[in-house]
């Protein structure tokens, strides 16, 4: 086959590339029990993904109002303190692996470590160290989404789906 064949040769429909790309999706309306567990607890309401993408477009909805991001830089800081610590209990995870394959006195592939195995093994059961980092100051943002934008939230919800 030539190369201008190769070229004019059509795309199927089904293509990757297509599949991938993010379609407008029609918003669905919450139902009753997600909305009773949303309005039960800011953290009931940031531990559902479908909890957390409503309050955001409700805090955009707010922003369009105002000031850009000034709403969403909470969630948004939030979210990425989230992300930080699932990543990091990923390499704490992987951390113990490790040790447990080449570390640990008898491990199948034990590796050399000149008795630094002890106290690299006390430092894992302790927990890695940083994961904290963001606690305090997310633990804050969360207080301040919850005294103020969540109860708004909360009501716009129930006046639109009850």
């Amino acid at each position: 086959m030539s190369s201008t064949e190769k070229a004019e040769k059509p795309k199927p429909e089904n293509s990757k590339a297509e599949k991938e790309k993010p379609k407008p999706e029609k918003k669905k309306a919450p139902t009753k029990v997600q909305l009773e567990k949303w309005s039960s607890s800011i953290n009931a309401l940031l531990s559902d993904p479908d909890g957390v993408e409503a309050f955001r477009a409700f805090l955009l909805e707010m922003e369009s109002e105002g000031e850009e991001g000034e709403f969403t830089k909470y969630i948004d800081f939030y979210l990425e303190c989230e992300k930080y610590k699932a990543r990091f209990k990923e390499l704490e995870d992987t951390a113990k692996q490790i040790f447990e394959d080449y570390l640990a006195v008898g491990a199948d592939k034990e590796v050399g470590t000149g008795g630094k195995s002890v106290e690299i093994e006390n430092k894992l059961e302790m927990g890695l160290e940083d994961v904290t980092v963001f606690d305090e100051p997310q633990k804050k943002v969360k207080q301040k989404l919850a005294d103020t934008q969540y109860l708004h939230f909360c009501l716009d919800m129930k006046n639109k789906f009850i």
